[in-house]
């Protein structure tokens, strides 16, 4: 019996079910606080958490109450790219050639690991290199379907300038026959996959996938985060918060036009009161004729801001969308056009009526204005997202969440199984 499998055996004899688990996470922290709900969670069924990934996001996990241990020293990797590839050469060399993990998962010895559904071909070589269970975790936003993007996988191997021999490698060595690169998609679809996404916002044409599980809005109540304080601002006029997420250096040039349209609003309005949150591209001296009714600050509280505020302007971010709802805040979206799901949340908030979008690069400040009243004088906003909160609280469901961690580590799908008995191949149309 395997060490996993002992260890498992006394938990379940001890009427608890312990195992390790390893959350491998990329750079950006709104696809990291979304998981923090899950882990939560998890802790509460027995289970020790411990995420992996780059230094520059040790504080905020550490701070949250989570063992981190970072991957990656230096600057962060180049995100500006939108180029999948850059991201991939950067990192999976070194994890394939055992670089990255080998000497962490030694010590840490996790009993699963849950990687990023964005980093499909990073999860692979994690399962396939130290013969772990596996399970995908998706807090972004999911517009397209998992079997297409699966099929992009090839596209990608043959793209890479580093680790593709020590993958294709490992897939020999684990039993795996394949025809070709496509064949790979397969092993993508046998793999679980959670979902930080409340079905309701979906649109009603869309379907579920088997072995998708949809488990809900992962928002976290009891993250840690530093005190904002509302000292000056006046409770009884509106207040417009205004954010472009934690990443905007990306499409950097867009966002400062945006940026200043909503400052250019605000001067009109001078009844209204604005806090805007610049994030790390941006800092108070990049505008000027800032108006008086506006606030700028580097980054803010966002889940506290939120409960203060009368409408949120934003970039159509997944996570910053699902707090709206949370805390009962209309939106109004102006997403870049084209990048990655921002257009397709602005759509979804628009079809539910819980706010208003705009794509066009060239708003002006008057039709930033309009909308704005259009969403604070209708009342019809906040008794709809009103509604859609209640239905995120009926679709949180962590039990199922944890049920296919715990099913991963106890009942290994199919190919980890084969893989450990000696002389067994893994066809991927078994």
């Amino acid at each position: 019996m395997s060490r996993r499998a002992k260890t498992l055996e006394r938990n379940d004899e001890q009427g608890k079910r312990m195992a390790t688990i390893a959350i491998f996470v990329d750079i950006e922290e709104g696809h990291v606080l979304p998981t923090f709900w899950l882990s939560r969670y998890l802790e509460t069924r027995g289970h020790k958490v411990c995420y992996l990934g780059h230094q520059n996001l040790a504080p905020l996990v550490r701070n949250n109450g989570f063992k981190f241990i970072p991957l990656m020293q230096g600057g962060p990797p180049d995100k500006n790219s939108q180029r999948e590839h850059s991201r991939l050469n950067l990192v999976f060399g070194p994890l394939v050639r055992g670089e990255l993990l080998d000497h962490v998962l030694a010590d840490l010895r996790p009993d699963v690991v849950l990687v990023h559904s964005e980093y499909y071909l990073e999860g692979l070589a994690i399962h396939y290199r130290y013969l772990v269970p596996l399970v995908f975790f998706g807090p972004m936003f999911r517009h397209f379907p998992r079997t297409e993007v699966s099929q992009k996988l090839g596209e990608l191997l043959m793209e890479l300038t580093s680790g593709l021999p020590e993958f294709l490698e490992s897939l020999v060595k684990a039993g795996v026959k394949f025809k070709n690169f496509k064949d790979l998609s397969q092993l993508v679809l046998r793999t679980p996959e959670l979902v930080l996404h409340p079905p309701a916002f979906d649109l009603p044409t869309n379907k579920k996938e088997p072995g998708v599980h949809y488990v809900g809005a992962g928002i976290d109540p009891a993250r840690t985060e530093r005190p904002f304080s509302f000292a000056g601002f006046d409770s009884d006029q509106p207040l417009i918060y205004s954010a472009r997420g934690s990443q905007n250096q990306m499409n950097k040039e867009a966002n400062r036009k945006l940026f200043q349209v909503t400052m250019d609003a605000a001067a009109q309005r001078p009844e209204w009161q604005f806090i805007i949150a610049l994030g790390k591209a941006f800092k108070a001296s990049d505008f000027s004729d800032v108006p008086d009714n506006v606030f700028l600050f580097p980054w803010v509280s966002q889940l506290e801001v939120l409960s203060r505020a009368t409408v949120m302007i934003n970039h159509g971010g997944f996570g910053s969308i699902k707090e709206c709802i949370y805390m009962g805040v209309p939106t109004i979206v102006l997403p870049v056009r084209g990048f990655r799901d921002h257009s397709a949340c602005a759509e979804r908030v628009a079809y539910h009526g819980l706010g208003v979008k705009n794509d066009d690069p060239g708003i002006s400040s008057a039709e930033l204005v309009r909308m704005i009243e259009q969403v604070i004088y209708d009342p019809s906003f906040n008794h709809r997202v009103g509604r859609m909160r209640e239905k995120f609280k009926q679709e949180a469901r962590l039990d199922i969440a944890a049920d296919v961690i715990e099913k991963a580590i106890t009942q290994p799908y199919s190919d980890l199984a084969r893989m450990r008995e000696p002389g067994r191949r893994v066809h991927l149309d078994a």
